[in-house]
């Protein structure tokens, strides 16, 4: 890390208030734990989890859609034959799944239409059935691994076919990206009341890009009742790839404490996260399993729920809206940035918050470590996919070398040991965009231990903060 970067450092975590800095950590206030985690060793140990998480992952999906028939499991994932003794575990599997379908089903009609009860007790329940529903994979560990099930359940299209199909868009690809008109009407539920906090959920019609079907999209939400006299700041914070987070007991609930400063905070679901799992995929395979299209259909789709709801935070009053997130959630953000200038004014962002993102979106499938460890880099080649073809594709998700807004409104965070969205390219987009020093963190951290760092000092939160402030 330059002198530069780390003075700004220094200046914007001097200047941020003890209690924002205290309640913006995250996950856990204090910890020490989450300090140690914050280290650069962590990121190989991630790397590694994924390495075996994702293939238990692909084996429970299919657990999940099994019915309880070993058979049925077995040809899902291309098995000779049915695993021994696996009948109890399936149907152990299909309980959980019956479980936290039926609290999703009580908490929608608890928040949305009209059913009486404590709802805050009742979304502690769907979130307890979720996380019992999503931690049941591990069961599924070394059966992955003796059979050695693959990460993706992959359906890549040829170099071909995928240019053909974008063939058309290339000449105006912004027109892939524009809101619907008319806009869908956003429905609101019950709020629950914390004190100085209303937490409430938003959602949806999100129509379908590409083999991705229209589903509803999700939307967590935590509001200050004070504000400013001059509105109420919003700011966005998208997930990363196959973080489930609104399917955890704990889950975002530190950002309860973030709103108390007077910032309305909107956590979306991505497309095919959380309660928008395809049934028989995990949460993010949908974006992985047809590389690259997949992907770019998640950024086209992305960013058209994203205008939608900037549009709605603005008409419940005044006050800037940031657009941000982590790793995908940032680089969704990105993408969708660069094609707002078309949008209509009320669904455009006045800033970003990027936390460890990339100019080069489209070279992740050969460059980033996560997609070599899911063996994209691999499976893209065995279809004949070569550097050039990504390029070809790389005007629907790259970053443009003018900045879609004002430099002073774009904060950016990059690790400076980051192969996951890789460093050079985090660089590249900061000198593109003419990140001021003020507003530009890079830390002595790999992919993993900055997007943990955040909770150990959330320097770049505050700076984003202060701009929605001014």
């Amino acid at each position: 890390m330059s002198a530069k970067h780390k003075r700004a450092d220094r200046v914007n975590g001097a200047a941020m208030s003890n209690a924002l800095r205290k309640s913006a950590q995250f996950p856990r206030t204090g910890s020490v734990l989450h300090a140690v985690l914050a280290r650069p060793w962590i990121d190989a140990i991630c790397l590694w989890g994924f390495r075996k998480l994702l293939p238990t992952s692909r084996a429970w999906a299919a657990a999940s859609v099994s019915e309880g028939s070993p058979d049925k499991f077995a040809a899902d994932l291309s098995l000779d034959h049915a695993p021994s003794r696996i009948a109890p575990r399936l149907a152990e599997t299909m309980r959980l799944r019956e479980r936290s379908a039926t609290a999703e089903a009580l908490w929608r009609e608890m928040a949305f239409d009209g059913k009486g009860g404590d709802l805050s007790a009742t979304e502690r329940a769907r979130r307890m059935a979720a996380q019992n529903f999503l931690a049941n994979r591990v069961k599924y560990f070394w059966l992955a691994k003796s059979r050695r099930i693959p990460a993706v359940r992959y359906r890549t299209p040829s170099p071909q076919a995928a240019l053909d199909a974008f063939a058309a868009s290339l000449p105006d690809s912004d027109a892939l990206f524009r809101v619907p008109d008319p806009m869908p009407r956003v429905e609101k539920s019950r709020v629950v009341d914390h004190g100085n906090v209303l937490e409430y959920w938003l959602r949806f019609d999100s129509a379908g890009s590409g083999d991705d079907p229209a589903d509803i999209c999700y939307a967590h939400v935590y509001e200050p009742k004070r504000h400013a006299p001059n509105g109420m700041p919003t700011f966005f914070f998208g997930h990363g790839l196959a973080m489930e987070i609104e399917m955890m007991v704990d889950g975002p609930r530190s950002f309860k404490d973030m709103a108390a400063h007077g910032m309305r905070i909107v956590m979306p679901d991505g497309p095919g996260h959380n309660r928008r799992v395809r049934p028989g995929l995990y949460g993010g395979e949908s974006f992985l399993i047809e590389p690259p299209v997949s992907g770019i259909h998640h950024f086209i789709r992305a960013a058209k729920e994203s205008a939608i709801m900037i549009a709605w935070c603005r008409a419940q009053g005044p006050g800037k809206i940031s657009l941000g997130g982590v790793s995908l959630g940032a680089l969704s953000a990105q993408v969708a940035a660069s094609r707002s200038r078309y949008w209509p004014a009320e669904a455009k962002p006045d800033a970003l918050a990027l936390f460890t993102t990339t100019s080069q979106v489209s070279s992740l499938a050969l460059d980033s470590s996560l997609g070599q460890m899911a063996d994209i880099d691999n499976e893209v080649r065995r279809c004949g996919w070569k550097p050039e073809h990504f390029a070809e594709l790389s005007p629907l998700t790259d970053a443009g070398e003018e900045p879609p807004l004002d430099p002073a409104n774009i904060v950016l965070m990059i690790g400076a040991r980051d192969d996951v969205t890789p460093i050079a390219g985090g660089r590249d987009l900061a000198r593109m965009w003419r990140i001021p020093p003020e507003n530009l963190f890079e830390r002595d951290q790999g992919h993993f231990s900055a997007a943990i760092g955040l909770g150990v000092d959330p320097a770049p939160y505050a700076r984003m903060f202060e701009i929605l402030s001014k």
